[in-house]
């Protein structure tokens, strides 16, 4: 197990044209400058801890993964693994396990081979001529060399023991994993789960100081993904292995890791608890993708202490003076989440109108529109509240729940 260091991390993959143009240049034209698929990331991940990246699809987190790994190179930076900076090793020295999205197991090798692959070729083996030495096993799936035909020879000893390590591990991670009854299949022959599992055990097996994770659930159905993430988290707690597991999904990022790291164009944007990400993002990039559904955003002017939008008024408490008065006489944007939108009577609600809904049994969620400017909005609302199509709500908005933005550079405003 070990800590990992990013420092100033920058990826630039240069396109066909400017390759061309470096070529071959035209008039002497100098090239366009490439933007940067990772743009100087800087983050450290403790010894043992679970951390996510988590962004949209081509914010680079999978380039991020890669990196690490060794399969890209940097254009700048550094990576330290524990006390070792491993930027320019390749992959095999730098130990770590990765886990694909395509699972990417050997179709003519049986599942017990393909857990034992990493680890003999990490291990030191004997070469031995087979022809000189007549020898069986008692099954595919036992390490220890038995019935020879006549003494063991030295070399074969030491092949022996480098084996039957090989099998002990494989057989507590094939117990861990629970494919146990699994050893003598081939790849074709288990389902999208099983194929998973022997894809984690073969990382597993090695004892790497780190587990490199690319979207691992993506080819799951949703029941088995919620199994499956459930059992890897446990796994990690178990083995206290550094994890850096990638995910475009938000709700395996706030359900599995310890810390998540929230990316967007290249640009790691916030690096937090889960629990923080959702309550305290900082900008509304984060708060909008963290959270399902995504939180509402208004448009809201600032008028004193007050914000001002033409279906509402709200009065701010005095923690807010300082913060807002730079804003005054000017717009800012009002965050609420969904989930925070309560229905009220109270002199501060104001109306809204159903246009559309999904009740999904436990609660349901409601779209719906201000009358004053029809600005559509998310809302909430409990299994047994009726809800039909142009149903009048009278709604309000908790002051300990609003996030403001500043427009401009989108960052939160807080007290």
């Amino acid at each position: 197990m070990a800590s990992v260091l990013l420092q100033n991390i920058t990826k630039i993959f240069p396109s066909a044209a400017n390759k061309a143009a470096k070529e071959s240049p035209a008039n002497g034209e100098t090239p366009a400058e490439n933007r940067p698929v990772l743009n100087n990331i800087n983050l450290t991940i403790a010894d043992g801890e679970f951390m996510v990246l988590v962004g949209p699809s081509g914010c680079g987190k999978s380039t991020l993964l890669r990196l690490i790994s060794g399969l890209e190179t940097l254009t700048s930076g550094n990576i330290e693994i524990g006390d070792r900076t491993v930027s320019h090793l390749p992959p095999k020295q730098r130990d770590i396990a990765m886990v694909f999205q395509s699972y990417a197991l050997y179709p003519h090798l049986s599942v017990y081979d393909n857990l034992a692959f990493g680890l003999r070729r990490t291990l030191p083996t004997a070469s031995y001529d087979l022809e000189a030495e007549t020898l069986t096993r008692s099954n595919p799936f036992e390490s220890a060399l038995v019935g020879l035909t006549r003494p063991l020879p030295k070399a074969l000893r030491y092949q022996s023991q480098t084996e039957k390590s090989i099998a002990e591990r494989i057989r507590t991670v094939a117990e861990m994993l629970q494919i146990e009854d699994l050893l003598s299949r081939l790849p074709k022959q288990l389902s999208g789960g099983q194929k998973q599992r022997v894809a984690l055990g073969r990382a597993m097996a090695r004892n790497p100081q780190v587990f490199l994770m690319d979207e691992p659930l993506s080819n799951l159905d949703a029941k088995l993904r919620t199994e499956t993430r459930a059992q890897i988290v446990s796994l990690q707690k178990q083995l206290k292995t550094t994890t850096i597991y990638v995910t475009h999904d938000q709700t395996e990022a706030m359900t599995m890791g310890d810390r998540i790291a929230v990316m967007n164009q290249g640009i790691l944007q916030q690096v937090a608890p889960p629990l923080e990400l959702y309550r305290r993002p900082a900008n509304r990039f984060v708060a909008a993708f963290i959270g399902s559904p995504p939180m509402n955003f208004l448009p809201v002017n600032v008028r004193q202490n007050q914000l001002v939008h033409p279906a509402f008024n709200i009065d701010l408490p005095n923690e807010w003076r300082n913060a807002i008065s730079p804003y005054t006489d000017r717009s800012l944007t009002l965050g609420i989440r969904p989930e925070h939108i309560i229905l009220s009577e109270a002199p501060n609600s104001f109306p809204a109108i159903i246009t559309q809904y999904e009740a999904l049994g436990s609660e349901t969620y409601a779209k719906a529109t201000l009358p004053s400017d029809n600005t559509p909005i998310q809302i909430r609302l409990s299994a047994e509240h009726p809800v039909k199509i142009a149903t009048p709500l009278q709604i309000a908005f908790p002051l300990e729940k609003l996030h403001l933005f500043d427009p401009e550079t989108e960052s939160t405003i807080s007290t």
